[in-house]
């Protein structure tokens, strides 16, 4: 997972972000922006649009970065609060059951293994159609009475 600055492709915005991130009171973050303002207002028109073109496509890149941490984010969250749940029950049994799919299936998603080169991940609805899988099976256990 990468952090923002990392995202960050052009090396004079990287620079500028990292240097108003780590600026460690309000005032030092004001003198920097403030700095910035007069630096930008010395550029021509057609410089400021091309400044603010390229610091767009930056914000575009970091946005994508920010959506695939918090994805990547998701499907851990998944697994760490799945615990030893896939090697107590049949994951097998959930995957045909639930998702029409295969055992393969699901295990990719819950392991993020690559598939085609990407990792693959639940998607919100499978999300929620393994909790809701979950919650029935916890149903059917919870009212079995052998005694």
């Amino acid at each position: 997972m990468k952090q923002v600055n990392e995202l960050i492709q052009d090396p004079r915005i990287r620079e500028e972000f990292e240097r108003f991130y780590s600026a460690k009171t309000k005032e030092e973050r004001q003198a920097i922006t403030e700095e910035y303002k007069r630096w930008f207002n010395s550029l021509s028109e057609e410089e400021q649009k091309a400044e603010t073109a390229r610091q767009i496509e930056n914000v575009k890149v970091v946005l994508e970065g920010v959506k695939a941490n918090n994805e990547e984010l998701d499907a851990r969250r998944i697994r760490e609060k799945l615990g030893t749940v896939p090697e107590a029950i049949s994951m097998s049994y959930i995957a045909k059951n639930y998702f029409g799919k295969t055992k393969t299936w699901l295990y990719q998603r819950l392991n993020g293994n690559k598939v085609n080169g990407k990792e693959a991940r639940f998607t919100e609805e499978e999300a929620r159609q393994l909790q809701a899988a979950l919650h029935d099976l916890g149903q059917r256990l919870s009212s079995i009475i052998l005694i």
